[in-house]
């Protein structure tokens, strides 16, 4: 596992290493990976996290959002110790990997888990200095939570040395992302949420409702409905179980347009006043020095 952080110099060095351990892993049968880790290096004495936040996104590129949703999670009422997990799939249900190659993004996800450990411990001092916080940044080859959740687990990688504990995961989820984990159409062929009942079996989740886009995403009322329906047992005859809704807590976003998609559009334009607005100092100054998303503004 890498172990470097630093400046964006650093990381410039470390793209081939990224890259070349990127094509080993493609051609593995691990379905899991932890390819960095910020701050480089964990103290002996560190205690195997009792939560692990898994922020799972396709990062391309990071942004301010990313950020206030760790943030809000990190300064939750979760069991501590706790770590945080930026995890990119490369092989996603829904998008293509394009525009930027894998290997930018993380990168791009390791400056992200520096803004993440250096706003936590400005902003919550007390809870940074009891926390001896780390950001693992990983990839997997499972396209949905359920897998993502069972190959982290079968890695071994956060379990307790001593006792093979595992820590509980709480996935970090927008409300677009709650839609698709309950939509059955990823499940078939039955088409039924029972491969789901292995993420809730052990683990949470914490949806981030969305407010930007005017009423895209509805009101809270309507964004807080798929929780409200296992609740009331109206997916029972798809396999979904009352008592998930236990294992989902719906707290309110912050602030207002921001997403990669407006970010790769602004970076396409040469607007680097709104991508920074979007992403941040060291991800704009990352996505500019790489000259990347020139030409290009697909999703993903």
């Amino acid at each position: 596992m890498s172990s470097a952080s630093g400046g964006s110099s650093s990381l410039s060095a470390l793209l081939p290493h990224f890259q070349e351990r990127l094509e080993s892993f493609t051609s593995s049968t691990s379905s899991f990976l932890v390819l960095n880790t910020v701050p480089s290096h964990t103290p002996p004495s560190a205690k195997p996290p009792s939560t692990l936040h898994v922020l799972d996104s396709s990062f391309n590129p990071p942004t301010r959002a990313h950020l206030r949703i760790a943030l809000s999670a990190l300064r939750s009422n979760a069991p501590k110790p706790q770590r945080l997990l930026l995890l990119l799939a490369t092989q996603n249900a829904d998008k293509a990997p394009k525009p930027a190659a894998f290997e930018q993004r993380v990168a791009m996800m390791t400056l992200l888990a520096q803004d993440i450990l250096d706003e936590y411990s400005n902003t919550s001092p007390n809870h940074a200095a009891n926390d001896a916080l780390a950001v693992n940044v990983g990839v997997t080859k499972k396209p949905f939570f359920h897998g993502k959740a069972l190959c982290i687990e079968e890695s071994g990688y956060y379990s307790d040395a001593k006792t093979g504990e595992q820590p509980q995961q709480v996935h970090l989820l927008g409300f677009d992302s709650l839609v698709r984990l309950l939509d059955t159409k990823y499940y078939g062929p039955e088409h039924t949420l029972a491969p789901v009942e292995a993420l809730f079996r052990r683990h949470r989740i914490r949806v981030t409702r969305r407010t930007e886009e005017g009423d895209k995403y509805g009101t809270v009322e309507e964004q807080d409905q798929p929780r409200k329906t296992l609740e009331e047992g109206e997916r029972e005859s798809e396999g979904g179980k009352r008592e998930w809704a236990e294992k989902i807590e719906m707290v309110d976003g912050e602030g207002e347009g921001v997403s990669s998609t407006k970010a790769r559009i602004s970076a396409n334009r040469g607007d680097w006043a709104d991508v920074e607005r979007l992403v941040g100092r060291g991800v704009r100054q990352w996505v500019e020095r790489e000259e990347l998303y020139k030409e290009s503004t697909a999703k993903g």
